[in-house]
């Protein structure tokens, strides 16, 4: 298309109606708006595929925490157990020291 026939084609627009421009700007409107919606739809999507890899990145890291404290419970317990053991063995030569005085 050379600048001569631009010029027609502005020139005979120009003389349309103005229901034909009204025409014109709602579609290039509509066109527009599809195209931020559909940026926006990939922006969303982008954004919820991030969420999702954070997240189970978080629950793997919480499984291993977990984990760890369940370890460490464990051997608390056992601790526990063998000084209670090691008390009762205490306070049962304590019982028999002081008996023997």
């Amino acid at each position: 298309m050379n600048a001569n026939e631009m010029i027609k084609a502005v020139d005979h627009a120009a003389t349309m109606n103005d229901r034909w421009l009204f025409l014109a700007a709602f579609c290039l409107l509509l066109v527009g708006g599809g195209i931020v919606i559909y940026w926006l739809v990939r922006q969303l999507q982008s954004v919820l595929a991030d969420h999702k890899e954070l997240r189970e990145a978080h629950h793997h890291a919480l499984a291993q925490i977990i984990e760890k404290q369940s370890e460490t419970s464990l051997k608390l317990a056992v601790c526990i157990d063998h000084n209670t053991a090691a008390l009762n063995e205490c306070a049962f030569e304590l019982r028999r020291f002081q008996e023997r005085s």
